[in-house]
């Protein structure tokens, strides 16, 4: 589902530095997020840890491309 909404909306609207930007910075806060939940929380499952980190990261893909 995510590729086909993904190949979707490439296909209507070139992709811009702007884009490109906001998806670098959401890898960037996936990875510290990543790195840094369990040093806060130790007793946080991977698991969990790796939803966070998603959850969290979509949020704030989402509101910088409603933000700029």
């Amino acid at each position: 589902m995510p590729e086909t909404i993904l190949m979707r909306y490439g296909r209507y609207r070139n992709w811009t530095v702007k884009d490109f930007v906001i998806v670098c910075a959401a890898l960037v806060m996936y990875i510290v997020l990543k790195w840094i939940l369990p040093k806060i929380f130790p007793a946080l499952s991977h698991r969990l840890v790796s939803s966070i980190a998603w959850g969290v990261t979509i949020v704030m893909m989402i509101a910088l491309i409603f933000i700029t």
